[in-house]
């Protein structure tokens, strides 16, 4: 995390090359195994992949922590194929509108610009992600956790499920 706390950067090698990752992104049906912290669930995923589409990921916590479904949406502002998605995220309601103040978590930011950029590496993806405009605050803390916990989700079977056959 940034020294100012505004800025969020995560980067992995992931196993698997960029078209495979590049799925696990853009395909909602994929999404829904990977997205959300360790022993969150993902029920739904809807994803226009266009820019100016919008997205919503669904996030459903562990029941020992009550069980609430939550949603992150946002609208895709620039997409390169096979190369960086920017996007908006908000906590939003189902069907994608954000949440207003006062049903957002203490200083929990909206509107965080994110970057997701993708590049080969002899076969491996450079997975690299951006989240910019937190606000320094425990929530921006358990949004680089729980960004770690979802890649962390990103497995063989996962890979295989994802890869490109075409």
């Amino acid at each position: 995390m940034a020294s100012d706390g505004t800025q969020i950067v995560i980067s992995r090698i992931i196993n698997a090359p960029v078209p495979t990752v590049w799925k696990l992104w853009t395909d909602p049906e994929l999404v829904t195994h990977w997205w959300g912290p360790e022993d969150y669930t993902s029920p739904s995923a809807t994803i226009d992949l266009r820019e100016g589409g919008s997205y919503v990921f669904s996030m459903r916590a562990p029941d020992y922590q009550g069980g609430a479904e939550s949603f992150t949406g946002g609208t895709y502002q620039r997409i390169v194929p096979m190369e960086r998605l920017e996007f908006t995220q908000n906590i939003t309601d189902a069907q994608g509108v954000p949440l207003p103040p006062d049903r957002l978590p203490e200083n929990f930011s909206q509107n965080v610009h994110t970057v997701v950029e993708f590049k080969d590496v002899k076969g491996l993806t450079e997975l690299t992600i951006t989240e910019r405009g937190w606000t320094r605050s425990l929530m921006s803390v358990f949004a680089y956790a729980g960004m770690h916990q979802s890649l962390d989700k990103f497995t063989p079977a996962l890979f295989q499920r994802a890869s490109v056959t075409d």
